[in-house]
């Protein structure tokens, strides 16, 4: 009995132990991907975009694509699959039609970059950028037949079957694994069927389905059994900040403002990684620094001498049909926005819209950096020739130009939503427009909307100047004068832009021209720069953080994704960029913390940041926020198919991984196989024996237990 119970206590402890050696076999047969980012899908009224895998995972056997004769393999001869293609920038945009079509022995692609090897282009964006949102008299292609992406592949836009995932070019250490693996496994492409590959797992499952309307209808879904919510509008908030307060109190009667608008946000196929150097970051720091350098040409102490204001905004969520202005457009005409002192349509004599200027950053090796100005007039009205002649004289200033181009077709831009929303305003314009881009019939930029779209494609490279104290920045004229800093630089560019362009508003405010010797600093804008392009973890950033000497981790060494994400999590991008607004605008008081947070002067906002000594300053501002959300996810039973409003959505996920092992080549599975059967076969011919026979498998008698009645124990 004793031998029982020992036979009992080791089989148990087997178990034990074999349970800690699966969990080590399973660390050693599978090695997880870190720092890798997924497609991810999103909807809008009418149909899904973008990428998932089923719930468990995709699963694939590793081959290395380097050309379209190794994806051709793939498709059409390879007999071991499905197979995970391991594709470079450089060569996706070849292969990936391809890849599409034949979507049979595909489970999935990995894409990686490898900055040795760049692509010349790199643009998943629709040729003609939020086609349908745009005016009817804009034609994508034009009468010509160019478009504003001519390199776009549309695959931002497109339904993905499989998932598809990307490293960066600081895990090219793991694609060199993934790469030895395969050539220790996989390179012998006729013997691959029955033997151990190499072989990666992606998993993104993806909640949602179909379109906006059902995935909304499935998250209002009271059904136990399903998730409560699958999806979530795209949305967040747009930043903007006027040069004298606005309110009730400080403007008995309501000034005309000259809007001046910038987007904040940028896309890319992969959640996380969106730059948007050229497409929106050159845009919003050439907004903040105008701001800057007006606030400093006009103080805010000056506004009754003036009837002119100048309201700065940042739009978010234009890459999705422009929500951030749609939003802004809609509220004017309800007369809701700003929420302190609402405007109407007729208070904005002009709308000027800093769009698209980064793209052609790197094609002037000199102080060059033609802009272009679109005004949707054949009769132009007298603010839009007014303001060029004033922009034009103060560019010549500083050797640049900008050619008007007054055409009914203009670039993908905020103004298609001013100019849909407040159209009898726009088109008799009373509500004038004028949008500046660095492009002409095409995109300067050949990375739109991409993960490519970063500081190698504006050249920018950072300076790393140190700051004063007190927030003083080293003048233009002092870095090109010692050597710093070149003409040519993107940062030299941008603060001359700037200038010109703050000069203008300037006397746009006053009826003046501008005299003095204000000016953008070059520094200045590297280091806003590079809190967006970089590092979160900036200087700037720093001082326009909350509070004062704050614990914690503090924001990583990465820049913030400026994808608009969704309306339920607010991201960092418009957070940065109103704080960062706020500390290089605002005026910084003495009061301490506790008198800070009760100061309520008219028009005004209070924030306690950290300041450029990080020990806490007191801000008074009329920078604020206001809601990013489309007009379609406020307006009562409102028709997502109408194509009105944007209507886009994103899924829910739950988890977004990869890991890459060697799959087992067959033999295994097939020796469990026979010697299951063979067990299964004994087992009969021994359960037959034993009807047949039942005397042969009888015990002797044993004595009757002392306990009658009672069954007998086995004590251990």
């Amino acid at each position: 009995m004793k031998l029982f119970c020992f036979g009992l206590l080791i089989s148990f402890s087997s178990l034990f132990l074999k349970g800690i050696n699966s969990e080590r076999l399973h660390e050693q047969i599978y090695s997880s991907i870190e720092g890798s980012a997924a497609c991810f899908r999103r909807l809008n009224g009418t149909h899904q975009a973008g990428c998932s895998s089923s719930f468990n995972g995709a699963v694939g056997v590793v081959h290395m694509v380097r050309d379209i004769s190794h994806a051709q393999w793939v498709v059409y001869n390879a007999t071991a699959g499905p197979y995970m293609p391991v594709v470079s920038t450089s060569v996706f945009n070849i292969v990936i039609e391809l890849l599409l079509e034949e979507p049979s022995n595909i489970a999935g692609i990995l894409v990686f970059h490898n900055a040795t090897a760049r692509p010349s282009s790199f643009s998943h964006e629709l040729k003609c950028p939020n086609e349908y949102y745009n005016t009817k008299e804009s034609k994508c292609p034009s009468s010509n037949g160019l478009v504003w992406n001519e390199i776009g592949t549309g695959l931002l836009r497109r339904d993905i079957p499989y998932p598809i995932f990307y490293l960066p070019n600081s895990k090219i250490d793991v694609i060199n694994q993934i790469e030895q693996c395969f050539e220790r496994f996989n390179l012998d492409l006729n013997n691959q069927k029955g033997n151990p590959l190499c072989s990666l797992q992606l998993n993104s499952f993806m909640y949602a389905a179909v379109n906006t309307v059902t995935c909304l209808r499935r998250s209002a879904s009271s059904d136990i059994l399903t998730a409560t919510k699958v999806c979530d509008p795209l949305g967040d908030y747009n930043v903007y900040y006027s040069l004298f307060p606005r309110s009730k109190e400080t403007e008995p009667k309501t000034k005309p403002v000259t809007l001046v608008t910038a987007r904040i946000d940028t896309a890319s196929l992969f959640d996380g990684v969106a730059p948007g150097a050229a497409s929106s970051v050159i845009g919003l720091v050439g907004l903040i620094t105008t701001a800057s350098v007006l606030s400093k040409m006009i103080p805010v102490n000056d506004s009754n001498l003036y009837d002119n204001n100048v309201l700065f905004t940042l739009f978010n969520g234009e890459s999705y049909d422009y929500i951030g202005s749609q939003r802004v457009a809609y509220d004017i005409s309800q007369e809701s926005w700003p929420p302190l002192l609402p405007l109407n349509s007729e208070q904005i004599p002009l709308h000027v819209e800093l769009g698209q200027i980064g793209g052609s950053l790197k094609l002037f090796k000199n102080n060059s950096w033609p802009m272009y100005a679109y005004a949707p007039y054949t009769d132009l009205p007298a603010q839009i020739t007014e303001f060029l002649a004033k922009f034009s004289n103060y560019l010549n200033e500083v050797n640049m130009t900008v050619t008007p181009k007054f055409t009914m077709n203009l670039p993908p831009s905020s103004v298609h939503s001013f100019r849909r929303i407040l159209k009898n305003a726009t088109e008799s314009a009373k509500l004038s427009e004028l949008l500046l881009v660095d492009h002409g019939d095409t995109f300067t930029n050949k990375y739109y909307e991409s993960v490519l779209d970063d500081e190698e494609n504006i050249g920018y490279v950072y300076h790393n100047i140190s700051i004063g104290s007190d927030g003083t920045f080293v003048s233009t004229e002092a870095l090109l004068a010692n050597g710093t800093m070149k003409a040519y630089e993107a940062q030299v560019k941008l603060a001359r832009l700037a200038t010109a362009l703050a000069r203008t508003l300037y006397q746009e405010v006053t009826g003046k021209p501008y005299s003095g010797n204000v000016s953008a600093s070059a520094h200045m804008v590297d280091e806003v720069l590079y809190c967006f392009l970089s590092s979160q973890a900036c200087r700037v950033l720093a001082a326009a953080d909350y509070g004062a000497g704050s614990a914690g981790a503090g924001p990583p060494e990465r820049p913030a994704p400026l994808y608009v994400g969704v309306a339920a999590a607010a991201s960092p991008a418009a957070l940065y960029a109103g704080h960062a607004l706020a500390l290089l605008t605002g005026d910084h008081l003495t009061a301490n913390k506790t008198e800070c947070d009760v100061l309520d002067k008219p028009g005004y906002t209070y924030y306690w940041l950290r300041g450029w000594n990080l020990t806490g300053v007191c801000i008074q501002t009329t920078m604020n926020f206001s809601a990013a959300v489309s007009p379609a996810f406020i307006i009562s039973d409102y028709d997502m198919t109408s194509g009105v409003y944007s209507s886009w959505t994103e899924s829910v996920w739950q988890a977004m991984w990869a890991r890459v092992f060697v799959s087992a080549g067959g033999g295994g599975a097939r020796a469990a196989g026979a010697a299951g059967a063979v067990v299964t076969l004994l087992a009969a011919l021994l359960t037959w024996r034993l009807q047949k026979d039942p005397a042969m498998f009888t015990l002797a008698d044993r004595p009757a237990s002392s306990a009658t009645g009672i069954l007998g124990t086995v004590n251990c």
